[in-house]
């Protein structure tokens, strides 16, 4: 009986495992990363259109919930495919026997309050990381579609001439409001051929921990922090310390290009010099990542989406257009704080979760628990 003939495209079959992306294979995570398409159990998408697609040059992973192997589907659709010359590649996963509790005290899998859950990730790349592990952690899959990317200032001649005041002591604070700021003036400093004494005997306020330990990772250490962490936070913390000082003296903030004017706002009222001036910037991202993206959420693929900057969700929802509403509405929405959950809603967007701690932790936390 004569063979069949070889096409040179072939279609991966990857198993998922149980819902962990922790318990993927090596070689899984590597085939998902290099894919032009990947297709769900749940896509309407048959053993032809896999063929035809493989036959493009497009490189095809067929991800399978568990193991390939022990899903009668997939075997189905490996039969079809090879009786029509393309070649098929199987890459194992934990299967449902295997991955299946024998007694309660065994079932370590199941207590994880996001098993199985995908979550979209719009932070910038390098900041993504952090968010991955704590979702990942706590069993779900981190879908990391950066929306934003991070910048130093269009103009950074304002910033310069800050730092150039601040060395001649002419700040008797200075104010950060998110740990970019931090990085991005610290990055100006040095590249002066300077470093923390340049702050002199100037007082420091940090909007949150985060903001915290971004200066502590440069030897600085936050004389007054937030304890809501937000603009109207810090303000009320400054006033209250200026205020037992005795002289409102002249306050520099160091913040992102565009930001609310609730935090230099507040202090000008309390008799305050301010100087606001822009350490970085936010663009927004654009490409074909995003228009996957709304694939995605068309065909209902991501469980829930986390906004932890008023930035990410103007840059999605901009990315999106006029169908961002309407996209937005199937996953479980989770916002790091008020001011990020008001910009969505006036988005149209709906807001499941709000953190009651604005940090990364917690509304990560916070939407963990939503699922309890």
């Amino acid at each position: 009986m004569a063979s069949v003939k070889r096409d040179p495209a072939t279609v991966c079959f990857v198993g998922l495992g149980p819902g962990d992306p922790g318990l993927r294979t090596e070689r899984a995570v590597g085939r998902l990363a290099g894919a032009d398409a990947v297709v769900h159990d749940g896509d309407q998408v048959g053993a032809e259109e896999l063929v035809a697609l493989a036959r493009k040059g497009k490189r095809i992973v067929r991800a399978v919930e568990g193991d390939p192997l022990e899903s009668p589907r997939a075997a189905s659709e490996m039969r079809a495919i090879a009786r029509a010359g393309v070649s098929i590649e199987v890459v194992p996963g934990v299967g449902a026997a295997a991955a299946a509790a024998a007694r309660d005290p065994l079932a370590w899998l199941g207590r994880r309050p996001l098993l199985g859950k995908r979550v979209l990730v719009t932070r910038p790349r390098d900041q993504s990381a952090a968010a991955a592990a704590l979702l990942q952690e706590l069993g779900a899959e981190a879908v990391v579609v950066p929306t934003i990317e991070i910048f130093p200032p269009a103009d950074p001649a304002p910033l310069a001439r800050a730092l150039l005041d601040l060395l001649a002591g002419a700040y008797g604070w200075v104010a950060f409001t998110s740990a970019n700021g931090v990085e991005h003036t610290w990055r100006a400093l040095t590249l002066s051929g300077r470093d923390a004494r340049a702050f002199g005997s100037a007082r420091i306020a940090s909007i949150g921990p985060a903001t915290s330990r971004a200066l502590e990772s440069h030897g600085l250490r936050a004389d007054v922090v937030a304890r809501e962490f937000r603009g109207e936070g810090l303000a009320d913390e400054m006033i209250a310390a200026i205020g037992s000082a005795g002289s409102p003296g002249r306050v520099l903030v160091a913040r992102a290009a565009r930001a609310r004017d609730a935090l230099p706002d507040a202090l000008r009222a309390a008799g305050c010099q301010v100087d606001v001036v822009a350490a970085y910037e936010t663009r927004a991202v654009r490409g074909e990542a995003l228009a996957g993206l709304a694939s995605d959420l068309a065909l209902g693929r991501l469980d829930a989406v986390l906004f932890t900057s008023s930035s990410t969700v103007d840059s999605l929802c901009d990315a999106l257009g006029a169908q961002a509403p309407g996209l937005l509405a199937h996953p479980r929405i989770a916002s790091i704080g008020p001011v990020t959950t008001e910009t969505a809603r006036a988005r149209g967007l709906r807001v499941d979760v709000t953190a009651a701690e604005y940090t990364l932790p917690g509304v990560v936390r916070a939407l963990a628990e939503s699922y309890g």
